[in-house]
């Protein structure tokens, strides 16, 4: 007879509990990407792996062997976008102390100004924008893609920098809180093949660059004008200058968070 008590102790409890979180997690991760093909492929030779154990076919079994140690050496080069997202948010968990920049409302507030008067007035023009602003994961090696400038953010500067048929025009602009870090850089392009047909390589490598770090990338569509948002690779396609000011606003908010660790000591020392 099963023994209920021993099998639900808090142990087993938490266990199960961290297991199912992973597993959750990284179906959050790989859905809407490559990996899911790749995750079917290798179910369906583990099943007739089994199969072919089971009815003894010496050969197809040894094949499938191999094929499997072979998987061990490709998956980590296949998977490596996945693993490099799934670590950067293990990084940006708020598990590690001093993890979170401290940006105050007032800060965020002076960014999204001197952004959403350029960011209408491209709309209204019809000028194509690309521009993503880090935030706890560093965009360097996509900085280095570009032309350096490290200016004061402001409405003008943009404005002259997306200027059409310009060398700083195409390619993405990379802001860090009120400083244009470079302009004319190159975005990863999402390999999602659920995103609209409709919607041109600006788009996509906006996801892109989301899909493999924590950046809100702001979007003007050359073709209609539309302004979008794209962030942890969901795009929200053709939204209102009021939408777009109160995303930025939440998204660029962020006060130093204390880690899981220390408000434990807090309460503790509260309690002492």
């Amino acid at each position: 007879m099963v023994d209920w008590t021993e099998l639900l102790n808090p142990i087993n409890i938490l266990d199960i509990a961290i297991v199912a979180i992973l597993i959750y997690k990284l179906i959050t991760i790989v859905k809407g990407t490559r990996a899911v093909q790749l995750i079917k492929g290798i179910l369906l030779l583990l099943v007739l792996s089994v199969i072919s154990r089971v009815l003894q076919l010496t050969t197809v079994n040894w094949i499938l062997t191999q094929v499997q140690t072979m998987l061990l050496v490709a998956i980590p080069i296949v998977f490596q976008p996945e693993l490099r997202r799934a670590l950067e948010q293990i990084g940006n968990s708020s598990l590690i102390p001093g993890n979170k920049k401290s940006r105050s409302d007032a800060k965020a507030e002076r960014i999204v100004d001197q952004l959403m008067p350029f960011l209408t007035d491209a709309s209204k023009s019809h000028t194509g924008v690309l521009l993503a602003i880090q935030r706890e994961v560093g965009l360097n090696e996509y900085v280095n893609t570009g032309i350096r400038i490290n200016g004061q953010l402001s409405t003008q500067l943009l404005g002259n920098i997306f200027i059409s048929n310009t060398p700083l025009h195409d390619g993405a602009v990379i802001l860090e809180d009120d400083t244009i870090l470079a302009a004319s850089c190159y975005l990863p392009l999402s390999e999602n093949k659920n995103i609209n047909k409709a919607l041109g390589t600006r788009h996509r490598a906006g996801i892109g660059l989301s899909e493999v770090s924590d950046a809100v990338v702001c979007i003007v569509s050359e073709e209609t004008g539309a302004m979008s948002v794209a962030e942890g690779g969901r795009l929200m396609h053709n939204i209102s200058e009021t939408a777009l000011r109160e995303i930025l606003l939440d998204r660029l908010h962020t006060e130093t968070q204390k880690s899981i660790w220390q408000r434990l000591r807090a309460e503790l020392e509260g309690k002492s």
